[in-house]
């Protein structure tokens, strides 16, 4: 049988390595500088997870209080809106200057003139959903519809 005195003493002397462990785990925190508590030092604690894990930015609709930064207004956007010239020199002159895969070459008059036979309404439409070669919107994803369709003007009135 146990002797129950035996059983007394191993469980003091477990709880008294226990509690000195934990005594020295302090001591060493203690010596480091660490402000941190023990359990939220490593990098898998749920602090640490937090932390990293946290949106990068935060969406803000104008007219909401966004954590003391107004949303910027709709109106910023508008303000760097392209002109025609300036989407076509930096989306569409690539395919429309070359000729590449088959685009008709701005100032060619020959190659547009059957196309533009066929009305503004075709070409507009032919622009912004693509046509053979040409995606949508060409490579000007960015751009709205109404921005395709002056372009197309624009290149247009090139090319009579």
């Amino acid at each position: 049988m146990v002797n129950m005195k035996q059983l007394v003493a191993s469980a003091v002397m477990v709880v008294g390595v226990a509690l000195s462990g934990q005594a020295l785990a302090s001591k060493l925190a203690d010596q480091t500088g660490n402000a941190e508590p023990m359990g939220t030092r490593s990098i898998m604690s749920p602090t640490k997870i937090d932390a990293r894990t946290q949106p990068s930015a935060k969406v803000c609709v104008q007219g909401e209080e966004c954590g003391g930064a107004a949303a910027a207004p709709v109106v910023a956007a508008a303000a760097a809106a392209k002109s025609p010239e300036e989407i076509y020199n930096s989306s569409c002159m690539a395919c429309h200057a070359t000729g590449a895969a088959g685009a008709p070459k701005v100032g060619d008059a020959a190659a547009w003139a059957p196309r533009i036979a066929q009305g503004a309404d075709l070409l507009h439409k032919h622009a912004i959903g693509g046509l053979n070669m040409m995606p949508p919107k060409g490579t000007c994803a960015a751009c709205s519809d109404d921005e395709i369709m002056a372009v197309v003007d624009f290149m247009v009135s090139k090319s009579k």
